[in-house]
């Protein structure tokens, strides 16, 4: 069989990788155990200051204030309205 010959369709192709997505995500549940980044000795100096920290509703807040950002909103525009050749 010739290599050339090969068909990858869209459905095998998201079958595989999300295969790949759902045994790697169980792997790293199983096998890698999260620290406490407090306890760590060498984080202690990152952690001090108060900026570089946050709670996941002001990571939310950052994140809609940079999809509102002009650039972004003509991306988005862009992208939605173009023809795909296929």
């Amino acid at each position: 069989m010739c290599i050339s010959s090969w068909r990858l369709h869209l459905s095998g192709f998201l079958k595989f990788w999300s295969a790949v997505f759902i045994v790697v995500t169980t792997l790293l549940m199983l096998l890698k155990r999260e620290t406490d980044a407090a306890s760590t000795p060498d984080d202690e100096d990152v952690l001090e200051d108060a900026s570089m920290t946050q709670s996941v509703a002001e990571a939310y807040k950052q994140l809609w204030k940079i999809v509102h950002l002009p650039a972004v909103l003509s991306l988005v525009a862009a992208l939605l309205t173009m023809k795909v050749n296929c």
